[in-house]
């Protein structure tokens, strides 16, 4: 499966470099992200960033849209009072918005970015690289991009059946003489309820409008994955490269040859990390904050059925996963590095010279992985520190709460109680009623 001659190698990774990141793209501005023209030609030379254009069009009324309701939901909470589910919402709100500005800001560079790329990735259509490419990159892009993208897709399936279960079980209990999407309406948006009345045909926009705030918190995991992923390949040709003659004498101009490829695969690494860090950060923090969040609630109330608890496992399990998974991804760049360095101290003594010292050198002192806005490199060691934290975390809140104190929520009108009573106190007790 994993075999090719030496110009179907080469092919396939000019195609990589040409048409996935593309169709990537492509699916991306569906939901408002990377509003660039010319994405469907599959060509980088004509890709441009036009301000007026069908996809900023598209992607800025999206952002609009969600602003609007982002601040419906401070207004909310400034009336009902802040307390900690509603930070969770306000926190998840604000965190897909900046994504989707920040990738709106990135969107403006990567066409400059991206022919960057394939000039860097130029060298390595030449030999001997070719040789040193023994897996299909093709394949394991759209890999990690359909394992994290479909894992996401079946959390956000899991929580709005859940969420029209609740309904359900509401509407039997309270006896409401209402349709379950009215209620869902009520259950999933109490904020708009304030300003907008019930209306069937406001369904589909509102839960595409709700698919373009999910898509982003997957999307950026994915996005760091994949970036990750191609330059990982070539810094692991490299690699193998210099693997293959270790412990050989090797003329000078072999390592002034090397290290010139190295400095170039850093210099688009130190580009992308410019514009891709602060997505970092916000990856990072969202995660950790998702992850401390559910596992708090793992000792509260989670559901009355399977149904809850397997939207609710699974919720924090695949988070769990994409974590994990996007940086170890993003970790590679820098094992890839540490394995080098291995292989440059078993350069014999003879075949020791000026630019193996200075090769040396600055792979020692440089760290070759992404940053987040300077504040942690994506590295194993990061992966470690997060589940120690975790770990401490879960240990703090479990001897806080007494688990055996907690019982589970059966009675859904007590939601409907309160709900009435604050759009009651909001309307200042004439408003409309809702049910």
């Amino acid at each position: 499966m994993f075999n090719y001659t030496l110009d179907e190698t080469i092919r396939n990774t000019r195609n990589v470099i040409l048409r996935c990141p593309l169709q990537v793209l492509f699916i991306s501005q569906i939901f408002g992200l990377f509003p660039i023209s010319n994405v469907y030609h599959g060509s980088i030379s004509r890709l441009r960033y036009k301000w007026l254009s069908l996809p900023v069009a598209y992607a800025s009324a999206i952002m609009i849209l969600n602003v609007l309701e982002f601040v419906v939901v401070i207004y909310y909470n400034f009336v009902t009072g802040i307390n900690f589910h509603s930070l969770g919402t306000i926190a998840l709100f604000l965190v897909c918005l900046l994504e989707h500005y920040f990738f709106w800001r990135l969107s403006s560079k990567w066409p400059k970015l991206m022919k960057q790329w394939r000039q860097a990735e130029e060298v390595f259509f030449r030999a001997p690289y070719p040789n040193y490419l023994t897996f299909n990159m093709k394949f394991w892009l759209w890999l990690w991009y359909t394992v994290i993208m479909c894992g996401g897709l079946m959390e956000h399936c899991l929580l709005v059946f859940n969420s029209i279960q609740k309904a359900d079980l509401e509407r039997t209990q309270c006896n409401l003489n209402v349709s379950n999407w009215e209620i869902l309406y009520g259950r999933g948006r109490p904020y708009l309820r304030l300003v907008i009345p019930f209306q069937y045909w406001m369904l589909p926009l509102l839960e595409w409008l709700n698919l373009t705030l999910a898509y982003p918190r997957n999307f950026t995991d994915a996005f760091i994955a994949l970036v990750s992923v191609g330059l990982a390949t070539r810094f692991r040709q490299i690699y193998l490269r210099i693997r293959h003659v270790q412990g050989k004498p090797m003329p000078s101009i072999f390592w002034l040859e090397t290290r010139e490829h190295y400095l170039m695969l850093k210099k688009l690494l130190r580009d992308l990390n410019k514009e891709m860090s602060v997505l970092i950060l916000l990856s990072g923090a969202n995660n950790m904050y998702f992850i401390c969040c559910q596992l708090f609630n793992s000792f509260t109330n989670i559901g009355v059925d399977w149904v809850v608890e397997m939207a609710f496992w699974f919720s924090l399990l695949y988070n769990i996963f994409r974590t994990i998974l996007t940086f170890s991804l993003a970790s590679m760049l820098d094992e890839y590095t540490r394995k080098i360095i291995i292989c440059l101290r078993d350069v014999p003594s003879r075949s020791w010279c000026t630019e193996t010292q200075r090769f040396s050198q600055q792979l020692a002192v440089d760290v070759t992985a992404f940053t987040a806005a300077g504040l942690f490199t994506l590295t194993r060691k990061l992966i470690l520190a997060m589940a120690s934290t975790v770990v401490t975390y879960q240990l703090m809140v479990s001897n806080v709460i007494n688990e055996g104190a907690i019982k589970q929520v059966t009675n859904y009108c007590k939601h409907y109680e309160r709900f009435e009573e604050t759009f009651a106190a909001a309307a200042g007790d004439n408003g409309e009623q809702i049910f």
